[in-house]
């Protein structure tokens, strides 16, 4: 009776923990870790980066070292997104979340480097919809995790 009662309360710490720790061991090693670009990368090539980091954090960041563009897009969970934070947002940029926190639409425009960050609870899925200047962002333009690796096109998904 006594190995029931540890066991059962065994098994309920465990659902919590899980349930608490949401989905920091469901995504993929492939978004681990900030692109490395090199400076020449970052002078030249307006890019899109897009990781995940060790406390569980997204990230999406555009470089725009040379004339002016406009990164604009649509990120989607099937969790809710939280603590979204947007960093060096200037004149134009946004980023906003609808009522259900399920879905964020975003503009960057200008020179220099902006970023968003955000955390995904009770989801496992984050899909991204990306544009450069009113086009569809091309793929080596992207890059993705540590190895920055580029998606098949701009319409890609993060398990």
């Amino acid at each position: 009776m006594i190995f029931l009662k540890r066991l059962s309360i065994l098994v309920l710490v465990t659902c919590f923990f899980v349930t608490v720790s949401g989905t920091a061991f469901a995504w993929s090693d492939r978004s681990e870790g900030r692109p490395e670009q090199t400076l020449r990368q970052m002078m030249h090539i307006p890019s899109l980066s897009v990781w995940h980091n060790d406390k569980n954090e997204f990230h999406l960041k555009s470089t725009n070292l040379r004339g002016q563009h406009v990164f604009t897009g649509v990120i989607r969970t099937d969790g809710r997104f939280h603590d979204i934070e947007q960093r060096d947002l200037e004149n134009g940029d946004f980023v906003r979340v609808d009522r259900q926190r399920d879905t964020i639409r975003f503009r960057l425009t200008g020179r220099g480097i902006d970023e968003i960050s955000f955390i995904v609870r009770g989801g496992d899925v984050v899909k991204f919809d990306l544009y450069k200047d009113g086009e569809e962002m091309p793929r080596e333009k992207i890059f993705i995790g540590k190895e920055g690796w580029h998606p098949r096109d701009n319409r890609f998904t993060l398990r």
